[in-house]
C-alpha cells in the first residue's frame, strides 16, 4: 500500500512540475513580441514586455552581414533599433543621398494584442527618430504581405500574421506539419517557438559569444596603437603649422608621411583581422545550421516513413478485415443457397 501511495505521489508531483514548466513557457511566450524590420536586410528581434531584446535573428544573407558585428541581446529596444539603422547606413543598405527616401517595413506579432501594438508603435517611432536625428529622408511603415501569402492564410482560415508564426513552428519543430500548426492556439504557437528556439540556438549563441570575445580582443590590441599614431600625427601637424614660412618642413613632412603610412597599414591590418573573424564565425554558423537542417530533414523523413508505414499497416489490416467480411458473406450466401436447395 505504501508503494502505491509513493508511486501516486510521484505521479502527482511530476504532473505538477510539468504543469508549472508548461505554464512558465506559456507565460514567457505571452510576454514576447516578434518584431521584423525590413530594410533590405531583414532582421527579426524577439522583444520582452519591458522592451529588452532577447534575441536577434537574420532572415536573409544581408542581415547575416548586418548582425555579424552587432551584439543586440540585452539592449533596450530603442538602442537596438538605432544601432540597426546606423549600421545599415555604414554598410550602404540605407542611402545617404538627400533625394532618396528610405522606407523601413515593420511588423510585430504577440499573444497580447495590446503589447503587440505598443511594441510595433515604439519600433516605428524609434526608426523615424533615427532618420530625423541624422537629418535623413526615411520613415517606417506597416509591413504588408503579398497577395499569395494572404490567399494562403485565407485558405487555412487564419490571419497572415498567424500563418507566419505557423511557418515558424514548422521550421523549428519536427513534430508539426503546416496543416497541424495552423490549428494551434496563439499561446501554443508561441510556447512551441519559444522552447524550440531555446533548444536550437544554444550552439549558435556560443559561437556568437566567442566571436564577440575574439573581436573585443582585437579591439583591445589594435585601438591603443591606432589612437597612439593618431595622437602623434596631431602633434606633428601642430608642429608643422607652428613653423615659420622660412623654416624647413622637410623632416617633419617626412615624419608625418611615415606616421600616416603606419596608421593606414595598421588600420588595414585591424580591419582584415576583424573581417577574418567575421568570416570564420559565419562559416562555422553556416556549417552548424546546415548540419541542423540536415538532421531535421532526416528526422522528418524518418517520421514520415513511420507515418507511411503505419498507414500501410492500417490499410493492410483493413484489407484483411474486408477479405474476412467478404469470406463470411460468401459463406453465408453459400449456406443460404444450400438451405434453399434442400427446401
Amino acid at each position: 500500500m505504501k508503494k502505491i501511495k509513493f508511486v501516486l505521489s510521484f505521479i502527482v508531483l511530476f504532473a505538477v512540475v510539468a504543469t508549472i514548466m508548461g505554464c512558465e513557457a506559456t507565460l514567457e511566450a505571452a510576454e514576447t513580441t516578434y518584431v521584423t524590420i525590413d530594410i533590405n536586410p531583414s532582421v527579426e528581434l524577439i522583444v520582452s514586455s519591458n522592451d529588452k531584446v532577447i534575441e536577434a535573428n537574420a532572415l536573409n544573407e544581408d542581415a547575416e552581414v548586418l548582425l555579424s558585428g552587432l551584439d543586440l541581446i540585452g539592449m533596450d529596444l530603442d538602442e537596438a533599433v538605432d544601432l540597426i539603422i546606423a549600421t545599415s547606413i555604414e554598410l550602404g543598405y540605407i542611402s545617404v543621398d538627400e533625394d532618396v527616401e528610405t522606407y523601413v517595413s515593420v511588423s510585430a506579432i504577440s499573444c497580447d494584442e495590446a503589447l503587440q501594438e505598443r511594441i510595433k508603435a515604439s519600433v516605428k517611432e524609434h526608426i523615424n527618430n533615427a532618420f530625423e536625428s541624422r537629418g535623413m529622408l526615411g520613415r517606417s511603415q506597416e509591413k504588408t504581405f503579398d497577395q499569395a501569402f494572404i490567399d494562403e492564410a485565407a485558405s487555412f482560415g487564419v490571419t497572415p500574421e498567424f500563418l507566419f508564426l505557423a511557418y515558424k513552428v514548422v521550421e523549428l519543430s519536427d513534430d508539426y506539419t503546416l496543416e497541424q500548426a495552423v490549428l494551434l492556439t496563439d499561446e501554443e504557437v508561441f510556447a512551441i517557438i519559444e522552447l524550440a528556439r531555446a533548444e536550437n540556438q544554444g550552439l549558435v549563441l556560443e559561437l556568437r559569444n566567442q566571436f564577440f570575445e575574439d573581436r573585443d580582443a582585437k579591439f583591445e590590441y589594435y585601438l591603443p596603437q591606432i589612437q597612439s599614431l593618431e595622437a602623434q600625427i596631431v602633434v606633428v601637424e601642430e608642429q608643422i603649422a607652428a613653423l615659420e614660412e622660412t623654416e624647413d618642413q622637410t623632416e617633419l613632412l617626412a615624419t608625418l608621411d611615415d606616421l600616416n603610412a603606419q596608421l593606414v597599414a595598421l588600420q588595414d591590418e585591424f580591419h582584415g583581422e576583424v573581417a577574418a573573424l567575421r568570416e570564420q564565425f559565419q562559416a562555422e554558423r553556416s556549417v552548424y545550421q546546415n548540419q541542423f537542417a540536415q538532421e531535421r530533414q532526416q528526422r522528418r523523413e524518418q517520421h514520415q516513413e513511420q507515418v507511411n508505414q503505419f498507414q500501410q499497416e492500417m490499410e493492410d489490416r483493413c484489407d484483411r478485415m474486408q477479405d474476412r467480411v467478404d469470406e463470411f458473406q460468401g459463406n453465408a450466401n453459400d449456406n443460404g443457397s444450400t438451405s434453399s436447395n434442400k427446401s
